[in-house]
């Protein structure tokens, strides 16, 4: 009998009480003769050296046929799994190249350390081959070692190598890779992570197939960004450059409680693209940056970080052309461009312009259009003129439009926002607001509504659309308790679904207490914004609310009310609606106060009509977008109260830098009275409070009576002006937790006055929100510019509810 021996040796430290590899190619020891990277390209040269050699020994017998083919040596694999990779086969004659391919093969997959092929001769012209294994050990025990920051249940949840598992040497380098971006992203840059492999007891004697893997970390104390520098910036400051960066920010007071100064590596890469960006929309084409400086305090524990740029000169528009294939005059496309001539180039401006180009053409179809922006740059000058080349492709039309991913929400509530159809020609602005429609319901989580276009195979003018969203908790039942500076202590309770059933109809029912305002209220609301599917819209209300109008009296009012909508136009949604409420004045509270009771009590029954525009990105936490409405109340059909009430409201929303949000809101108002009956003071105009005029007292701000103790009794205004402007930037982005600075200007006044008679009165403050479970809580401080006799110098407002 000959017997032909193969060894190959895939791992070596099995062998070895304890072997560590680094996760990074770290700097090679003075002392260390071979690196990780050395070793393992001379475990790999040992391992073909020896194929080839055990492939030259079994060529005396090639072109024997093979008789038998055994395998030895298995523990956990199965046996069928390694017989399917070998390639030589009972009956055929032995090739040395098939032999060669099949260790090959069994290395290949991953389960082995040694291959042992042995060549039996087993007869005249017959061979039998016996592949002897010797299997990797299994992971009986995963530890962690030095993890003092990041716990070891957080660890485990990022690795991907699980316990009793075969030992694979490059899924456990991954996981080293893993835990290291683990702690980069918790700002711990400087931790170290390493692996070790360290043999387990035997269990039997000469067995010892189990080993520990340990994940050994090194991982410091959290770096904190000191200092950001820019190099050779001319054209703006430091710190204008710094506001540009999103991720990476300087360290400050709040950095314990915010993850301001943490540095990732990721982060900063994506800042440094910004920040590209950023100088790109300024019209510095030539702009570019070296690579930045990184440098490591002493003690660890501060990275100071160095940026050099080359800033180039500013460059502006010149000329504009068009080219290829021209669908329309160029006049007409000219008239879609932002960028013209004598304008800064701006890059954002620029891709917004090919997108108006691109959906001219789409909107005819021609789903396939390439717009190509070629830029000549005038150096003398500075100024680039632009070229816009079409290639139109082919006509297309919409196929198959799929919804995926909802498991609530019912296909028809999703399908009823879009604007595209199937079977119809493709337009990509119908896509467009399709998808923007489908996003301001609010029941998909943000960024989490995806409209991917698909062509089919052997169908070149077809164009399928899959609509992917992923829902979000829609439902609330949130109990409350706080302080408000109005109210004193108070309760809340809210249940509400804004897509019950998954219909996309709305049901609310909220209660709120207040001591010390003797304010109850209890809300009973119904919406289905597609009643009987269709496209008009109906709800209603039934309410209960009594309210202490300070140092007035206590207002109590029952009633309900009904709606009717009907979209006029995109965006833009008519509305009536009939109110019956009672109200009943109660308990006056000062002399002044008793000429109020009879002119408030009594029934009103009136019709609403509003026609509102809603473009806003998400009606819930809008960043980008604009409100408008105009609501006209005619009282008197029937009730004791008659008079005529317009208000006008416009809101504008824009996300300027980063999270940086800027939204204003500006609304005038004006009623007249109808009938002997002077117009209720309850129906009046009142300023001041959280929702408006936040430097002022709730409903002080215009008209009033002072009264003997010194303070204001508010009797109300026939019409108002006002306009609200605030910057609002997260604090704690993962928590909800923002920073709000505003400015307010406006007043009431009891007649609409002459122009010269308008005063505007002006606060301005700053504030806390916390969008939390139970809603958006505010706490805002005001402070009226120029505060008169009986107003405050300073008011703190508490609100639970979202700003306008």
């Amino acid at each position: 009998m000959i017997k032909v021996g193969i060894l190959a040796l895939a791992i070596l430290s099995v062998l070895n009480p304890v072997i560590s590899t680094s996760a990074e190619a770290a700097p090679a020891r003075a002392k260390s003769r071979t690196t990780p990277r050395s070793a393992q390209k001379n475990a790999q040269a040992l391992k073909v050296a020896r194929t080839e050699s055990a492939v030259t020994s079994v060529m005396p017998f090639s072109g024997r046929i093979v008789s038998a083919i055994e395998v030895e040596g298995l523990k956990r694999v199965e046996k069928e799994a390694v017989t399917s990779k070998v390639g030589s086969k009972l009956g055929q004659p032995l090739s040395a190249d098939q032999v060669r391919s099949d260790i090959q093969a069994l290395f290949a997959m991953g389960y082995f350390d040694d291959i042992t092929v042995q060549a039996d001769e087993s007869g005249e012209g017959q061979v039998k081959l016996i592949y002897v294994l010797r299997e990797r050990p299994v992971i009986s025990e995963i530890d962690f070692d030095g993890n003092e920051r990041i716990g070891t249940s957080d660890l485990k949840e990022v690795i991907k190598v699980k316990e009793w598992s075969i030992l694979d040497i490059n899924k456990v380098k991954e996981d080293v890779a893993l835990i290291q971006k683990h702690y980069e992203d918790k700002g711990f840059y400087l931790a170290k992570v390493t692996y070790a492999i360290k043999p387990m007891p035997a269990k039997t004697a000469g067995q010892n197939d189990e080993v520990q893997l340990v994940y050994k970390v090194n991982d410091y104390d959290k770096v904190q960004v000191k200092k950001i520098t820019f190099l050779n910036n001319r054209k703006f400051g430091d710190e204008e450059l710094k506001g540009v960066f999103q991720e990476t920010k300087e360290g400050n007071l709040l950095s314990i409680i915010t993850s301001s100064g943490s540095f990732r590596d990721a982060s900063f890469k994506q800042d440094l693209q910004r920040l590209t960006y950023w100088y790109l929309d300024h019209g510095y084409l030539k702009f570019k940056y070296e690579n930045p400086v990184v440098t490591v305090s002493e003690d660890k524990k501060s990275l100071f970080i160095s940026v050099y740029v080359e800033e180039g000169e500013q460059y502006k528009i010149g000329t504009t052309d068009f080219s290829g294939d021209l669908l329309f005059s160029k006049e007409e496309l000219q008239s879609d461009l932002s960028l013209t001539q004598d304008k800064v180039f701006g890059i954002t401006a620029r891709n917004l312009d090919i997108q108006k180009l691109t959906e001219r053409y789409q909107d005819l179809g021609y789903a396939f259009v390439n717009v190509i922006p070629k830029m000549n740059f005038h150096e003398d000058t500075k100024v680039v003129d632009m070229e816009y080349a079409f290639e139109k492709g082919s006509l297309a039309y919409f196929g198959e439009i799929n919804v995926l991913g909802n498991t609530k929400t019912h296909d028809k509530v999703i399908r009823r926002e879009l604007r595209i159809h199937e079977g119809e020609l493709y337009s990509g602005t119908k896509l467009r607001i399709s998808k923007e429609n489908v996003e301001r319901l609010g029941y998909f989580a943000p960024g989490e509504v995806i409209f991917n276009t698909v062509t089919p195979k052997g169908k070149n003018d077809v164009v399928n659309v899959d609509i992917t969203v992923k829902e979000r908790s829609t439902g609330t039942i949130t109990l409350g308790a706080g302080y408000g500076s109005q109210n004193g202590f108070f309760f809340t309770g809210t249940v509400s679904e804004i897509n019950f059933l998954g219909r996309g109809q709305t049901i609310s029912l909220s209660a709120q207490y207040a001591a010390n305002a003797s304010q109850q209220s209890l809300n009973l609301g119904f919406t289905d914004p597609y009643a009987f599917d269709t496209l008009w819209s109906m709800g209603g209300d039934i309410y209960r609310t009594s309210y202490s109008i300070q140092d007035k009296y206590t207002t109590r009012k029952v009633g309900f009310d009904v709606r009717l909508g009907y979209p006029i136009a995109d965006y833009v949604y008519g509305y009536i609606t009939y109110k019956l409420e009672g109200l009943q004045a109660l308990d006056p509270q000062s002399a002044q106060a008793l000429y109020f009771v009879p002119l408030d009590s009594g029934l009103l029954s009136s019709v609403i009509w509003s026609v509102i525009r809603d473009k806003r990105n998400n009606r819930f936490e809008t960043t980008n977008g604009n409100y408008q409405s105009a609501i006209f109340e005619t009282a008197g059909f029937g009730g004791d109260k008659s008079f005529l009430k317009l208000t006008l409201n416009n809101r504008y929303y824009k996300n300027l830098i980063g999270d940086l949000v800027f939204r204003t809101s500006a609304e005038v108002g004006a009623m007249k009275q109808l009938g002997d009956r002077p117009i209720a003071p309850s129906e009046q105009f009142y300023l001041g409070g959280p929702n408006n005029m936040k430097g002022f007292q709730p409903f002080l701000l215009g008209p009033s009576i002072l009264l003997p103790n010194g303070r204001k009794l508010p009797v109300g205004g026939t019409a108002e002006a006002y306009w609200l402007f605030e910057l609002e930037h997260p604090l704690i982005k993962e928590a909800g937790l923002k920073f709000v600075t505003f400015f307010d200007i406006g007043n009431v006044w009891a007649d609409l006055p002459g122009w010269a008679q308008f005063d505007f009165r002006p606060d301005a403050g700053f504030g806390i929100r916390w969008f939390s479970p139970i809603g958006p809580l505010r706490f805002e401080w005001g402070f009226p510019l120029a505060p008169r006799q009986g107003e405050d110098k300073m008011v703190f407002q508490f609100y639970i509810g979202p700003p306008f």
